[in-house]
């Protein structure tokens, strides 16, 4: 099923995406905003680049194993972006991610889940945002289709390498971790990672491999693109979403129909 194509397979309107991306409720919205906001410019001083809770140590980018390109990703980004996404996405009220949550501003996460996840991904992370630097896109929000195919390559492969790597950490009773990995990808990598719903594994994607989905959505945009003679992004006039967010808000009309 292609969600930005009818079911006769003409290109959706604009309009009518720019109406799907209205319709993700107003909390949600306004943390992808932030997220890509705080991916795309340092924020966090070396000597504030983690949280404390108790007596645990803070982390900093020296434990992803590399202290110059902090200004990319670091662990008190990934942290702030990954709770206001779990919240929002309320995966904070039971399975792994439990009680994890915002307090005054502060993270409260009573089992250091994000500690655990940032400690198995922290590196890859970084590095993988480098790439994305180089890639030589202009338009951050539209790396998705315009990166060089063996730079996509490249990334994608590591995507998909972290996101077996959560899936573990991710793993609840009734979950497989596939929804929660996704998000937490999309927390650090707005600009090419999808945050793919529970039902949309089965009902749409029909695959938990994370690397099709990804490639299905580059070929889809770029389809999308070609045929309608627009820009998915100019569906934004304020440029404030990533190419993956139209998709998803696509993909979550194209599931409820």
């Amino acid at each position: 099923m292609k969600v930005l194509f009818e079911p006769s397979e003409n290109p959706y309107s604009s309009i009518y995406i720019s109406y799907c991306v209205d319709m993700r409720e107003r909390h949600y919205c306004q943390a992808i905003q932030e997220i890509t906001t705080n991916t795309g410019k340092s924020t966090t001083p070396p000597q504030a680049a983690g949280y404390k809770i108790g007596v645990q140590p803070i982390h900093s980018p020296q434990a992803a194993g590399n202290t110059t390109l902090r200004d990319l990703i670091d662990f008190g980004v990934f942290s702030k972006n990954a709770v206001r996404l779990l919240v929002s996405s309320k995966m904070t009220r039971r399975g792994p991610f439990q009680g994890v949550r915002l307090v005054q501003g502060e993270i409260h996460d009573p089992e250091a889940m994000l500690d655990r996840v940032w400690d198995i991904i922290g590196k890859p992370s970084v590095e993988v945002k480098s790439l994305l630097l180089d890639a030589g896109v202009q338009n951050r929000s539209r790396i998705m289709i315009e990166m060089p195919e063996p730079i996509m390559d490249t990334i994608v492969e590591s995507l998909w390498k972290m996101f077996k790597r959560l899936l573990p950490l991710c793993l609840g009773v009734n979950t497989l971790g596939l929804t929660a990995a996704s998000k937490i990808l999309f927390s650090i990598f707005p600009e090419i990672a999808l945050p793919v719903e529970k039902s949309q594994w089965k009902d749409l994607f029909q695959t938990v491999d994370y690397t099709d989905i990804i490639y299905l959505m580059r070929a889809e945009i770029s389809e999308w693109e070609k045929r309608s003679q627009k820009r998915l992004n100019d569906c934004d006039p304020i440029g404030s979403f990533t190419l993956p967010v139209f998709y998803d808000a696509a993909a979550i009309i194209a599931v409820q129909a």
